[in-house]
């Protein structure tokens, strides 16, 4: 059931990521959507649940995007087995240790994406605009983060419960 769900979600976000919002004329560079589900599942999920899924929509999201093979891939491990570490150290469910988390993330993948970018020939001949792309896009995570941080806050809170109540307990003989 956790992977019907965790799939649902990944492909919500990588469909408005790859078709909404592209269209809404206001939005000019926003951030990589699926970066919030790669972070719940790094700092909240086992293992054996999070890596499997984060490695499938890294492989998704190469497939969509058009750039180099590998780039979101490596992207999502490598945040993966960031947050991971981060999450033994710091509290995750802080809101804002989780909008911290993001914005971190969004900040690592722009360095990612324009280095790789800029050692490849395809990158921007700007650094300025590198920079402005990152600060505009730090920026929509200091506006939509605190909603995301609510959302992985109540959906870690939904499975916590959820799992408490499915847990086996010795059978009742009944009245």
């Amino acid at each position: 059931m956790n992977y019907f769900i965790y799939t649902t979600c990944g492909l919500f976000m990588v469909i408005c990521q790859t078709t909404v919002i592209p269209r809404l004329a206001f939005v000019g560079y926003f951030f990589d959507l699926v970066l919030p589900v790669v972070i719940y599942l790094a700092a909240f999920r086992p293992l054996h649940e999070a890596l499997p899924f984060t490695v499938f929509l890294g492989a998704v999201m190469d497939n969509l995007s058009g750039g180099p093979f590998g780039l979101y891939l490596t992207s999502y491990v490598w945040l993966f087995i960031v947050v991971r570490a981060a999450a033994t150290i710091v509290r995750a469910e802080n809101p804002i240790m989780i909008v911290s988390i993001l914005i971190g993330a969004v900040a690592a993948q722009n360095a990612l994406f324009f280095a790789v970018l800029g050692t490849s020939g395809q990158g921007y001949s700007s650094e300025s605009f590198a920079v402005r792309i990152a600060i505009e896009q730090i920026g929509w995570v200091l506006l939509i983060g605190p909603f995301l941080a609510w959302g992985i806050r109540t959906a870690h809170r939904y499975s916590s419960q959820r799992s408490k109540k499915t847990t086996v307990g010795p059978p009742s003989d009944g009245p």
